[in-house]
């Protein structure tokens, strides 16, 4: 599992193509086309689980991340303590 990290200088960089890394750019199109995209494109932290050339999963904040994004990693690699 690869990951990545995108922390631009303000949340409307999360928008611009150049502020993502190359390997991450198809996951920020993805991520666009999506309604939770279209919806708030630029909530942060936002925390994006993608697998197989689609989002599994995108949550904002460090609750989002406790609550559903860990749990979600834990299944996705069976690595539940």
């Amino acid at each position: 599992m690869d990951y990545l990290v995108v922390h631009p200088a303000n949340a409307d960089l999360l928008m611009v193509d150049e502020s993502w890394p190359a390997p991450a750019r198809p996951i920020r199109a993805a991520f666009l086309a999506s309604e939770e995209g279209k919806k708030s494109p630029n909530a942060t932290p936002r925390f994006i689980l993608f697998q197989d050339g689609k989002i599994v999963l995108t949550v904002t904040g460090n609750g989002g991340w406790k609550d559903k994004m860990w749990p979600t990693i834990q299944d996705v690699t069976a690595s539940k303590a």
